[in-house]
């Protein structure tokens, strides 16, 4: 505290310590202010190149916070479009493993429809076989010797037509006739 004595200033070593206060303040506040301000002030040497040197500082940290919200925008975005794009494949994977089972189904459901009409044709193949069986059995008639046709039976050369017996073009039918 400082004491006026009958009209007489300050005690000057009051002075010097509240102007050594301010220094340390002063000090205190360089150290803790922020990175760019504190850039500003060592680079500047009077207040019209601090505020050239704050315009240049403020562009830099704007250009610089855009860039980082972009950056994190995009990969927000991005991360939306993998898990969109994680869900579509799994339900894609769903549909067409769903889909295979069908298709194994119907797949399955034919060789059984298949399968039967095989055995039902094996099956009238079978009776077919049977009844061939029994009506050549069933004449009991075993072609002997005389079931032969013998040389009485083979044409002569009388018996084979000659040339008069071949048809001429008057005798054949036509289409317009």
């Amino acid at each position: 505290m400082s004491h006026l004595r009958n009209g007489q200033e300050e005690d000057p070593s009051i002075l010097d310590q509240v102007e050594g206060g301010i220094k340390k303040s002063a000090a205190v506040i360089k150290d803790k202010l922020p990175n760019p301000v504190n850039k500003i002030i060592r680079k500047a040497d009077d207040p019209q190149e601090a505020t050239e040197h704050a315009t240049d500082e403020m562009s830099d940290q704007a250009g610089d916070f855009f860039r980082e919200q972009f950056k994190r925008q995009m990969q927000s975005q991005i991360e939306d479009m993998k898990g969109e794009l994680q869900e579509k494949t799994s339900a894609n994977a769903d549909h067409v493993h769903s889909k295979a089972e069908e298709v194994k189904q119907k797949v399955q459901e034919h060789l059984l429809e298949f399968k039967e009409k095989l055995g039902s044709v094996k099956e009238s193949g079978e009776q077919m076989q049977r009844s061939i069986s029994e009506n050549s059995s069933s004449s009991g008639r075993i072609k002997g010797a005389n079931d032969i046709k013998d040389i009485s039976h083979i044409k002569s050369s009388a018996s084979i037509k000659g040339p008069k017996d071949i048809k001429g073009l008057s005798s054949i039918k036509t289409y317009h006739s």
